[in-house]
């Protein structure tokens, strides 16, 4: 918990150094919910992430989003095996109405992300493989809070590593 907490952190301190001023920034987290080949031997578990937006359009509907993320997944056949994914992505947001205390709103994103298995038992098996991944999904804007629910895929050294990520965080 502790190493989640600080890289979170972490994460979210470089990001706001790295943001032009004015930038709008956003850090979360949540469950991530393994399917297709990935659901085969990984079970539920978590990601963090982060990001900035170096754009948005006129009227604050549209935003251009660059962001990283990192998360685990333990898995069900053998104790000590499990997968971390990491990578970043470029998303762009569309809110669905303008302003208000409930803002919904669609996300699509295609960027990078790192496959990376490694185990107590087998460690000569482990090692890591990336790909390009794409994700939607759709979102509630709260105020400064968001929940968000977002599909991931992509193939990885032929298989697909998907996942649904359900998420919470906070905007500033």
């Amino acid at each position: 918990m502790r190493r989640l907490l600080f890289g979170g952190a972490t994460l979210a301190a470089a990001l706001l150094l790295l943001a032009p001023l004015g930038a709008q920034g956003f850090v979360g987290g949540g469950v991530t919910l393994p399917s297709g080949d990935y659901n085969t031997y990984a079970k539920p578990g978590w990601m963090i992430n982060a990001g900035i937006t170096p754009w948005q359009s006129a009227n604050d509907r549209a935003k251009l989003w660059a962001e990283g993320f990192f998360g685990s997944n333990s898995h069900d056949d053998v104790d000590g095996d499990k997968t971390t994914l990491y990578g970043g992505l470029g998303s762009l947001t569309y809110n669905l109405t303008e302003g208000g205390s409930a803002v919904p709103y669609l996300i699509g994103s295609v960027g990078y992300m790192v496959h990376k298995y490694s185990s107590d038992e087998f460690p000569d098996d482990e090692g890591s493989e990336g790909g390009l991944t794409f994700g939607g999904g759709a979102g509630l804007g709260l105020g400064k809070f968001y929940v968000e629910a977002r599909y991931f895929t992509a193939s990885i050294e032929d298989a697909t590593t998907a996942f649904i990520l359900v998420a919470a965080g906070i905007t500033f």
